[in-house]
């Protein structure tokens, strides 16, 4: 299968396209087969400030962690959205992903095969996918660290790379949000975070922008220090930072290992695990 890069000199290089600093300039804000379709609620994610304020035990008003919480959930559910609704090839993808976390989820214990494990399952059912490797350096406001996602990238409709399109797929998305002792509040923006994520860079730089700062609100809040991995910067990093794209055959070890897990585990009978429910045929963008 060959393998269509954005902002990348190959498979397997380091992918720049904007230099880390810029692109967390740009998130900070700084100057200015038969695949499954997802069916969108039209009114999935309204939120109302109001009975989530009572839910939350406090009087609607009196609160504005509580307001500042609802109104970054329904931030959050609308960006998501709206992304959604506009991009049919969007909901095709996502479907396939729901179908692949399902029939992997057994080799969740393993994130690493499980991440490479649904790549796999989505390069068997035509796509251009692939797993990235996020690496950044200590600078002085961010900590050194690195990450991992799945990436899709579609076929170019010309002649010219730049119109291919590239999404995000993060299957452990919303578990990368959990703060120590979360206050009610930020719960309501762990619920609106997805736990399978699926969205284009922009989008996803978006939602981790209202979410870091949702996190840092809940943890300020309890006199708690922000950890340098919670802030927003060293967040921005995971999937908006330089990325190397692991190659198909780079990955063929780690298929091959989930293939002979899931057929053993079916042999001795093991259940593979619960099926993702329909009630998250959405809720896992």
């Amino acid at each position: 299968m060959s393998v269509v890069t954005t902002g990348c000199v190959g498979a397997g290089r380091w992918c720049d396209g904007s230099s880390l600093s810029s692109l967390v300039h740009d998130f900070l804000g700084v100057g200015s087969g038969n695949r499954s379709t997802i069916e969108v609620d039209p009114g999935y994610g309204n939120i109302d400030a109001e009975s989530s304020a009572r839910d939350l035990g406090v009087k609607p008003g009196s609160s504005d962690v509580a307001d500042k919480a609802t109104k970054a959930a329904q931030r959050i559910t609308r960006l998501l959205h709206k992304s959604m609704a506009a991009d049919p090839f969007l909901q095709l993808l996502a479907g396939d992903i729901a179908k692949a976390v399902e029939e992997m989820v057994s080799l969740q214990s393993s994130w690493p095969l499980f991440r490479r494990a649904v790549a796999s399952r989505l390069m068997e059912g035509g796509y251009d996918a692939a797993v990235c490797q996020t690496r950044w350096r200590a600078t002085e406001d961010v900590t050194s660290g690195n990450y991992e996602y799945i990436d899709v990238v579609t076929p170019a409709s010309g002649k010219a790379v730049a119109s291919s399109e590239r999404y995000i797929v993060d299957i452990g998305f919303a578990k990368e949000f959990v703060v120590a002792r979360p206050t009610a509040a930020y719960t309501t923006v762990l619920d609106a975070l997805p736990r399978v994520l699926v969205a284009p860079p922009k989008v996803v730089q978006q939602v981790v922008k209202v979410a870091a700062k949702a996190a840092r609100r809940s943890l300020k809040s309890q006199g708690l220090t922000v950890p340098p991995w919670r802030k927003k910067r060293f967040m921005a990093a995971k999937w908006l930072g330089p990325y190397n794209r692991t190659p198909d055959t780079a990955m063929e070890p780690f298929v091959a290992a989930a293939a002979a897990r899931e057929a053993m585990y079916q042999i001795v009978g093991f259940v593979l695990g619960p099926s993702v429910p329909p009630s998250l045929s959405y809720a896992l963008l």
